[in-house]
């Protein structure tokens, strides 16, 4: 019997005690080396760019040029991303700006009602409608 069930409810925490201390020492070792070399990579492409002409020696005809001056720098760095910014806000947000069609409060409602998941016959369903057949709502409400 508590083989059945614990084929049907799955491992019990009796069952996990027992796994072999190998296995769960190996998890803990695969664990280990993956974030171990994932670190390690990750530190050498990012910092491989900046020790490429300490290890390798200036570049031949490296010529780094003039730096940016003021205005080039708020240029590239702040009306460039705002730029982008605005234009990417705009693209998104317009359509639904220009659109005619929406609801108003203070115009009332234009559109048709639409009956969701009613009869296919609505018109025919109200007129067969009882007067008194109203059910009551949850909490209470009378619908």
């Amino acid at each position: 019997m508590s083989r059945d069930r614990t084929a049907r409810d799955g491992p019990t925490a009796r069952d996990l005690s027992e796994e072999p201390v190998s296995r769960a020492v190996t998890r803990v070792a695969t664990a280990a080396v993956t974030v171990t070399v994932t670190v390690l990579v990750t530190t050498l492409l990012t910092a491989a760019p900046a020790l490429a002409e300490d290890i390798v020696g200036p570049l031949e005809g490296a010529d780094p040029g003039e730096g940016l001056g003021p205005a080039a720098t708020l240029l590239l760095f702040v009306v460039a991303p705002a730029a982008a910014y605005l234009l990417i806000a705009a693209v998104v947000l317009l359509p639904g700006a220009v659109r005619a069609n929406r609801y108003r409060p203070a115009e009332g409602w234009s559109a048709d009602p639409v009956w969701f998941a009613g009869p296919v016959d609505a018109d025919a369903a109200i007129a067969h409608a009882d007067r008194g057949d109203v059910t009551r709502g949850g909490a209470h409400g009378s619908w």
